[in-house]
């Protein structure tokens, strides 16, 4: 079991008085020698990185700045079975690849002529 002490904790203890220990959560890590994972999907992931370390400039995504822009790409098909880039957003979405709209833009119709594939 693994726990750590908040400085007042540690300041409350030293006086004397009582103190409540909570054990800190074990990380979560995934099973090694299983092969859940798709290779696919992986290899879809890390080309999306891939092309916005290549087309994205210096772009980063700040999670703190509520103003900049941060876009992705998804595959529409209630909408012509195309692909299309994200209105700038302000949430943060687990497992999605954040770019600039003008790169998202620009996958979007690379996606849609064949030029770039996931």
């Amino acid at each position: 079991m693994n726990i750590e002490l908040t400085q007042e904790q540690v300041e409350a203890f030293g006086r004397g008085e009582s103190i409540t220990l909570t054990p800190k959560p074990k990380q979560w890590e995934p099973r090694r020698g299983l092969n859940w994972v798709d290779r696919a999907h992986i290899s879809t992931y890390t080309r999306l990185l891939q092309y916005v370390k290549e087309f994205g400039g210096d772009w980063e995504a700040d999670w703190e700045n509520m103003h900049q822009e941060k876009c992705y790409v998804y595959y529409g098909h209630s909408s012509g079975n195309r692909w299309h880039y994200s209105n700038p957003l302000k949430t943060r979405i687990g497992g999605t690849v954040y770019m600039s709209e003008a790169c998202a833009e620009g996958l979007a119709a690379k996606l849609n002529s064949g030029e770039v594939v996931l």
